[in-house]
């Protein structure tokens, strides 16, 4: 009786071992299959993720017409989001790049640009005239000299520059601002350089010193590399998806709009 039973068990067991035989290779390609439908649809999942919490906001932001410290803090947070992990390499590379060129010209104020050209241009008349810009000297608690200066009350010079450039005048009648800040020169000149008369403006216009200053051209160049930044950003393909989705979104709102109109 128990050899009998022995006998089934093991019968039973070589009859389920000729089946996983017969049958591994099924399992196997079964199981390959299980575990890539899984991962097919774990990247997807993902994918989706960097659309709608990576992708789109971006893309939205990107529409704005100026660059703004604002939208740079939005663009950082949107980057610290989870959903990053799962951009390809290509795309976190345009991302860290677009992050480094925003960043650098979100923080640009016009007024504040255009005063360090003013002044730029104030100490090149200096120097022109042989006179140090900087003839003050910085010492530390040992009297070691450390850095040259600019005399007393230079910073209020440049706080009446900054709020002549700032005001609507400027706007108007710049050839008018320009006498004001150029008689402010010639009173500060007097008082902490020399009695040398030096004509400012005449060489150059103000609007043209603002134009040819080095300061400007650095700051354009920073906004050209902001824009090439955006441009490669919106080039991708899963930028454009999104794009895709906004335009034909915003004909959908704007067709409902003129239905609701007739109506």
């Amino acid at each position: 009786m128990r050899n009998m039973r022995y006998r089934k068990e093991k019968e039973m067991c070589v009859q389920i071992g000729n089946w996983l035989y017969q049958n591994a290779m099924a399992i196997f390609i079964s199981a390959i299959a299980s575990l890539l439908i899984s991962k097919r649809y774990y990247d997807q999942a993902n994918r989706e993720s960097v659309l709608m919490m990576v992708i789109f906001p971006i893309v939205k932001l990107l529409n704005q017409r100026y660059y703004t410290r604002k939208d740079y803090e939005a663009l950082f947070e949107i980057n610290s989001s989870y959903a990053v992990k799962y951009l390809r390499k290509k795309e976190r590379n345009k991302l860290l790049e677009l992050l480094s060129a925003y960043r650098d010209v979100c923080r640009y104020s016009k007024e504040d640009a255009d005063t360090s050209c003013i002044m730029t241009y104030y100490n090149y008349k200096l120097k022109e005239n042989g006179v140090n810009p900087k003839p003050c000297t910085i010492r530390d608690d040992d009297g070691e000299v450390v850095a040259d200066d600019f005399p007393p009350d230079y910073n209020y010079l440049q706080d009446y520059v900054y709020e002549i450039v700032s005001s609507y005048d400027f706007i108007e009648s710049p050839d008018e601002c320009a006498v004001k800040i150029a008689d402010a020169f010639k009173r500060y000149t007097k008082k902490y350089y020399t009695n040398k008369k030096i004509v400012y403006f005449e060489d150059y216009s103000i609007e043209k010193v603002i134009e040819l200053s080095e300061v400007s051209k650095k700051w354009n160049e920073k906004f050209r590399l902001a824009d090439a930044s955006k441009e490669e950003f919106l080039k991708l393909p899963i930028c454009r998806k999104v794009k895709d989705i906004i335009d034909v979104s915003s004909v959908n709102e704007y067709v409902k709009s003129k239905k609701a109109t007739k109506v």
